[in-house]
């Protein structure tokens, strides 16, 4: 909305500068975004307008704000015209009431066709419109100044002296006045004469009835349009005018007529000829006024004052509401009918807050401020997201409502039948998940169909547990984790195996969450995996985690192309055993002796069971002992394999020899050959 300093003042004398009007109407929630300079001296206000205060799309509607503010009074321009003593005849039908509830015709007779004044011409050029003639621009003069649409018809041009208001027929058109040729049909609503449409209603006029040089006798229309009926139009022809921006937020019926009457007063002032006697007024809808009840115990409240009934009075008068009775302490408000956007107390609470000033609103700055402590839950929570996240995966959000057969298939948590709803709200969809992995999987079929075939995802959520003689069941925080190779592989090679990328995770996981327990990793036989490249995973004697490649059945089950690798772990216990306490320790000062050893076992023995053994054969100065190569082929007898690992001795308080560190080996090769049959290789 854009207007004028002084064009703002004739109606409200305040004293401020145009910097200080700015100021001022933006801390009433009118923000100023820009301001100009024009050559003849007056500044240009660009005010951003919300969608819900129509009323302020014109100067008047500006200026009452002003005289609020200002405490100045609003002086609205005058109204009053002579009119002749000729009857208006002219005929005008609303056949849809609904779309049209209020429409208003004058007629002037002997107009004279020209040139507007300067005065005229360059205020219409301030605020973005383009002077045309005088007739025409007092109808946009009106509309900047009222926000009310007029429309100006050559009344010589209607056949047979009528205007009706209907929806348009098929197949008729219409060329409007900038030369745009509509197809019509019965969803456009038109001003039409006794054989034609000749506008297109709340939007633009059409070409054959537009005033020109020759017009003689002018019809001017006011009216109020329906809002969604104008915007469908608008959008529709994609016609975008200030007349449609206007109807399209809802003008006020009650200035329909006021916009019609000063039009005309200033058309005979400047185009000179005879206004006829009476004008037509055809409404349907009666605006009353409706009171909101105001209770000022309530408005202090709220706002924190001590306002007095008198001060607010004041200021709602001042908006144009009028107080009528009402109880003690409580104001009986009369809304006007250009405030469409006041209905609720809140909404006066409001209007008084802007006139009284934000600023002058106390705050309270001595609220309590409390910050509550992040739990265990969430700290390790938000560190194994950010390690994922890290490490490249997104996060997914699934049903936890499933199919029986999802939750039939194998989890780290394998138990009876499902918990079924009684009033599923999708088909077939009728368990509570037992697992996060079926739901994993289907994540990863929709991605695989949708262009991207690799992806790595997790999901922390509930499973739901069923638990014998309770109803509900049992809840438990599980992490899902979905795992592939951003690059094609081959099984087997070290650091590129998905499998063995998985572990690593797991064990960074572990490490990262200072995990408190004995860790063990231990054979599993589950159908949702392949034997040879699966495990499990127990922390302190518990069941933590189970990881390893979807088996060939899975993957044809949910229609995979690749074959990922999947984790559950149990994060309730991930949480009870996470200890992320930052700790320090003194950098070892003696060197260590490191030792490798490969040994043959059986087939059967695991990697547990020789760390195990290495740890329990009572060796001095073990520091730590570590895994690097599992051989088969022909160098080893069949049924056999070979483990290679690497011990680290040291002591605190001194270089270890080498005797020592050979009586240390010794003691724990004896030990892995008594205890697993180990032979050295």
């Amino acid at each position: 909305m854009k207007v004028t300093y002084n064009w703002l003042k004739e109606y409200c004398d305040f004293k401020l500068s145009p910097e200080g009007l700015a100021e001022v109407l933006t801390g009433a929630g009118f923000v100023v975004a820009g301001m100009r300079a024009t050559p003849d001296g007056d500044h240009v206000l660009e005010i951003e307008v919300t969608s819900n205060r129509p009323d302020c799309l014109g100067v008047i509607g500006i200026a009452r704000e002003m005289a609020a503010l200002t405490r100045n009074p609003l002086k609205p321009p005058p109204l009053r015209y002579n009119a002749g003593k000729k009857a208006v005849e002219v005929k005008v039908t609303v056949e849809e009431p609904e779309l049209c509830p209020r429409y208003t015709a004058r007629v002037l007779r002997g107009v004279k066709i020209g040139p507007s004044p300067a005065w005229l011409q360059q205020r219409l050029e301030a605020v973005g419109l383009r002077p045309i003639n005088n007739v025409v621009d007092v109808t946009n003069y009106v509309l900047m100044e009222w926000s009310q649409p007029l429309h100006a018809f050559d009344l010589d041009r209607l056949e047979g002296k009528e205007i009706i208001v209907r929806r348009a027929l098929s197949g008729e058109r219409l060329v409007t006045i900038d030369g745009a040729k509509l197809d019509l049909n019965p969803e456009v609503l038109v001003i039409a004469d006794t054989s034609r449409p000749v506008a297109l209603a709340g939007v633009m006029g059409g070409r054959d009835t537009e005033v020109h040089e020759g017009t003689c006798n002018v019809l001017l229309e006011s009216a109020r349009f329906g809002p969604a009926t104008v915007r469908r139009m608008a959008r529709r022809f994609g016609l975008k005018t200030e007349s449609s921006y206007r109807f399209e937020r809802g003008v006020d019926i009650e200035g329909v007529d006021l916009a019609s009457r000063r039009a005309t007063a200033l058309i005979l002032e400047l185009a000179g000829g005879e206004a006829a006697k009476d004008s037509v007024d055809v409404r349907t809808v009666v605006g009353a006024r409706h009171a909101v009840p105001l209770r000022l115990s309530r408005l202090n409240a709220v706002l924190g004052t001590n306002l007095e009934e008198e001060a607010v009075r004041d200021t709602l008068c001042r908006l144009g509401f009028e107080i009528k009775g009402g109880k003690r302490g409580v104001l009986e408000v009369a809304v006007p009918s250009f405030r469409g956007d006041v209905a609720q107390e809140i909404d006066l609470i409001e209007e008084t807050a802007r006139v009284h000033g934000y600023n002058n609103i106390p705050t309270n700055t001595g609220l309590p401020i409390h910050v509550s402590p992040i739990g265990r839950q969430e700290r390790v929570e938000e560190r194994v997201r950010g390690l994922l996240a890290g490490c490249g995966f997104f996060e997914a959000v699934t049903y936890s409502i499933v199919e029986g057969n999802e939750t039939g298939r194998a989890g780290l948590f394998p138990g009876g039948s499902p918990l079924r709803i009684r009033n599923p709200i999708r088909a077939g969809e009728d368990c509570l998940r037992q697992t996060l992995l079926g739901n994993l999987l289907q994540a990863k079929r929709h991605n695989q169909d949708y262009g991207t075939p690799r992806v790595r995802l997790y999901e922390l959520s509930k499973v739901y547990l069923p638990e014998e003689g309770q109803k509900l069941p049992m809840e438990k925080t599980c992490l899902g984790i979905l795992y592939e190779e951003d690059l094609t592989v081959i099984k087997g090679q070290a650091g590129k195996d998905p499998f063995y990328a998985l572990k690593g995770l797991m064990e960074g996981l572990l490490s990262a969450l200072g995990a408190k327990g004995d860790i063990r990793w231990e054979g599993l036989a589950n159908p949702f995996f392949t034997r040879e490249r699966s495990c499990k995973v127990n922390l302190g004697g518990e069941p933590l985690a189970i990881l390893g490649e979807v088996s060939e059945e899975i993957v044809k089950a949910y229609d995979l192309r690749d074959t990922p690798c999947l984790a559950e772990i149990n994060f309730d216990l991930l949480v009870e055993k996470a200890d992320m306490t930052s700790t320090f320790q003194r950098l070892p000062l003696y060197p260590p002796i490191d030792r490798d050893v490969a040994i043959v076992v059986d087939e059967g023995v695991t990697w547990a069971e020789v760390e195990s053994c290495v740890r329990e054969a009572g060796a001095k100065f073990l520091e730590k002992v570590e895994f690097f190569d599992l051989y088969r082929g022909k160098q080893v007898p069949p049924g056999k394999k070979s483990v290679a690992f690497r011990i680290h001795f040291r002591t605190p308080d001194r270089t270890l020899t080498g005797e020592e560190a050979d009586r240390a080996q010794g003691l724990i090769i004896e030990s892995l050959s008594k205890a697993l049959g180990a032979v050295l290789r």
